[in-house]
């Protein structure tokens, strides 16, 4: 048995956890939801040994424990993976695997060819076609998380914390994890579980606990608390609407794409119209970064043609992109999106500072107008931050993403091209980006946007089309649009766009 006992944290100012008790069963798997900043995170984190509890205490099996560190948690059975992953990028999957238990000679040099050997093994126990040699940087995100889960399981934890381990993972990858997860369930191991996806914790869990405002606001078998109830305790109002009615797009061609090639793409042909959001669905790791990435001029293309409003781009960066109107949030924010160190203002202005659409004819900033453009943006996205001077990496992963929407929303475009944005979001935030999506292309403001999840698929788009191999496999609307359809097209022979 796993207790949490009146723990309690703050960061300063904020006070992330207060007096949070609750207990998991062994063979059970226990799912904590919650908004974005509701506390779910932290609690995880005591729990892992990553940061220490001002108040209460942490028992398991009946010892009450003193976590220190991740390597205290480990050493009394406590493993945790993260969605922030802890690989080590230029070293093999083999040396992943055997980071803290290297297989050695007599001589205590690692036996590398044992290593080899091993990691082969434990890869094909768990049905993993990765090669235990292949470097973990050149692997799509969802390899490199299920390596990850691999290698916590294979430590044989009492207690597993997986804190939105699926957000990189596609269908067939949770569906990999959920029998992952009944093992552990049947071999009496506590599973804590976090997941903004509402039938990731339908399927996965046997109880949930509900948190708000960083309180533990209820807990119950997960057959006693559907979705609807759940996001009114998760949030004080009832968001169980779903998502917004489609509109048809308008007539004719925003944007025309012929024939493209190049990294992961090969004879990519479609068109976007005005006000359509055009879904790309299909496995992880089949093109559809990569030609969300080429839309925006970071990728080179070995040939094709990419025309907006009937005018052929020439797209030779992100500058080209950016000037005929098209904007890219990409898959890692934090990476790739976001000054981490920078304030809320400045992340969510700097493009339109870089274009000049702030500043005066001499080039000045227009600071009055700058602060009323961030405070607008505030509290029109309802972005929960104490100020727009606050650091951006003190904002949860929702509200970065709405600063990050922002950002490029305020250059108006006429494409808006998004990589799986609603990627560990909870599900209060998901429902506004889905309206602000839709509210766009009611503008008609075109959209294409990646998503792993299937059922956002079917929600918000009025079309998708289904990648494989860097090529459009399928396209589908109107009644032929469902999740089924989606995963059958992934897995079947290309029938054209």
């Amino acid at each position: 048995m796993l207790s949490i006992r009146g723990i309690d944290k703050r960061f300063g100012a904020t006070h992330a956890v207060r007096d949070v008790s609750f207990d998991a069963a062994r063979g059970q798997v226990l799912g904590l939801v919650g908004e974005n900043g509701a506390g779910k995170s932290t609690v995880i984190r005591m729990v892992a040994g990553v940061v220490a509890p001002d108040q209460g205490s942490i028992h398991l099996d009946g010892n009450r424990l003193a976590l220190r560190s991740p390597s205290d948690a480990l050493t009394h059975g406590i493993d945790s993976v993260f969605q922030e992953l802890a690989l080590i990028g230029n070293l093999t999957v083999a040396d992943n695997l055997f980071l803290l238990k290297a297989p050695k000679h007599r001589w205590l040099s690692i036996d590398r060819r044992r290593a080899i050997r091993e990691a082969s093994e434990i890869l094909e126990r768990y049905q993993l076609d990765i090669a235990p040699t292949a470097r973990v940087r050149d692997l799509p995100l969802g390899q490199r998380q299920m390596i990850e889960i691999v290698r916590s399981v294979e430590r044989d934890p009492t207690v597993l914390v997986l804190d939105e381990a699926t957000s990189s993972l596609g269908q067939s990858e949770v569906s990999w994890l959920a029998r992952l997860v009944r093992k552990l369930r049947d071999a009496e191991r506590i599973v804590l579980f976090i997941s903004h996806r509402w039938d990731e914790i339908a399927t996965f869990c046997d109880r949930v606990a509900v948190m708000r405002n960083g309180r533990l606001v209820e807990v119950a078998d997960r057959p006693a608390m559907p979705q609807d109830r759940a996001v009114r305790l998760m949030t004080g109002r009832d968001t169980s609407g779903g998502f917004p009615p489609k509109v048809p797009p308008r007539e004719g061609t925003l944007l025309g794409v012929d024939n493209l090639e190049g990294p992961m793409l090969s004879r990519t042909t479609f068109s976007l119209a005005p006000g359509e959001i055009l879904g790309l669905g299909g496995l992880v790791g089949q093109g559809q970064t990569e030609l969300l990435r080429a839309l925006f001029g970071v990728l080179p293309l070995r040939g094709g043609s990419v025309a907006l409003k009937g005018r052929p781009l020439r797209l030779r960066g992100p500058r080209d992109a950016i000037g005929a109107g098209i904007a890219y949030v990409p898959l890692e924010r934090k990476s790739e999106g976001v000054f981490l160190d920078k304030s809320v203002a400045f992340n969510m202005t700097f493009a339109s500072l870089a274009l000049g659409w702030l500043s005066s004819w001499f080039g000045l900033i227009r600071f009055r107008k700058e602060r009323a453009t961030v405070a607008e943006a505030i509290d029109r996205l309802k972005i929960r931050t104490r100020s727009g001077h606050t650091p951006i990496r003190a904002l949860s992963g929702g509200n970065q993403q709405k600063v990050l929407l922002e950002k490029w929303l305020q250059m108006r475009p006429a494409v808006l091209l998004l990589d799986d944005v609603t990627r560990g979001v909870d599900i209060s935030t998901k429902h506004q980006i889905y309206e602000l999506v839709r509210a766009l292309a009611r503008e008609g403001v075109g959209v294409i946007f990646y998503s792993s999840d299937t059922y956002e698929l079917v929600g918000l788009a009025d079309r998708v089309l289904v990648m494989a191999d860097g090529e459009i496999r399928k396209s589908l609307a109107g009644s032929e649009l469902s999740s089924a359809a989606i995963v059958d097209a992934a897995f079947g022979s290309r029938v054209g766009s």
